[in-house]
């Protein structure tokens, strides 16, 4: 367990010693309820710590953090005592309490560290997909959200947006599709294909992925649509919105694109000099 839920505990128990009433009334909290103002709780404890606002002086004013919670739950403090009180008076009840607290602590830290992991690699990245970045098909319109990029560096290849679709689109069995494109010898059109990846309709953004290792340097071109469906009729509705779209293979850096500029540029010179 690490230190920060070290803390969070401590400072949970700490807290719960200094009530001693026993079970008496029906709280104002339920089970759920009380347990997501520990958690809100919790966090507030941590962000405090790590930020040194304790060692702040004067400037220093926890009530005004912890009444925000109070607020939220619509309760005092007094009433947020009677809960401390009414549940902890049951032990194993409480146990199992804190378990959920600190499943849930573990799942935020988690996310929180893959979410800051995936912020570097976007910093470190170069973005390959240079249209614009929000797109909001009405319900009068239809985009075709097809692309082509060319590509011939090795490694693995990420597109990644987030999609809320609305629930007036008719589009049927939506989906983001990707692969890998190029001419054989004889002229003929080959393909390796990312595994498809469904678009929830249920009304609000998720963030998609589809990932797939470059086949080989044959293949010049990373094609796709953002958003396709398998209509048969050429009218329909559709209502969606695209966002946070980003195609990105590591080994493609900032860095890495201006060592081939320059190499292009060196290339150049020496031509004209034949």
């Amino acid at each position: 367990m690490n230190k920060l839920l070290i803390f969070f505990i401590c400072c949970g128990f700490t807290f719960l010693i200094s009530c001693k009433d026993n079970k008496k009334n029906t709280p104002p909290l339920n089970e759920d309820q009380f347990t997501k103002m520990l958690i809100d709780i919790h966090i507030i404890d941590g962000t405090l710590s790590s930020q040194n606002i304790y060692r702040s002086g004067d400037n220093y004013r926890p009530s005004y953090y912890y009444n925000s919670i109070y607020k939220k739950y619509n309760i005092t403090r007094e009433q947020f005592d009677s809960c401390i009180s009414y549940y902890s008076y049951d032990t194993n009840k409480f146990t199992q309490i804190y378990d959920v607290i600190i499943d849930s602590l573990n799942h935020l830290e988690t996310k929180y560290h893959i979410e800051i992991k995936n912020k570097r690699l976007e910093l470190d990245t170069v973005n390959l997909w240079k249209k614009k970045q929000n797109w909001r098909v009405t319900e009068r319109a239809k985009n075709n959200l097809e692309f082509a990029i060319p590509i011939k560096e090795q490694g693995i290849y990420t597109l990644k947006a987030s999609i809320k679709i609305f629930k007036d689109d008719q589009t049927d069995n939506p989906k983001i599709e990707a692969y890998f494109w190029k001419k054989d010898s004889l002229g003929e059109e080959q393909i390796v294909s990312f595994r498809p990846q469904p678009i929830a309709q249920d009304m609000k953004f998720n963030t998609y992925e589809l990932i797939m290792e470059y086949p080989d340097s044959t293949y010049t071109e990373l094609r796709g649509n953002l958003f396709t469906g398998e209509n048969d009729l050429v009218d329909f509705t559709q209502h969606f919105e695209i966002k946070d779209i980003m195609i990105f293979n590591p080994q493609i850096r900032p860095d890495s694109l201006q060592v081939m500029k320059e190499l292009k540029e060196e290339e150049q010179m020496q031509l004209r000099r034949r």
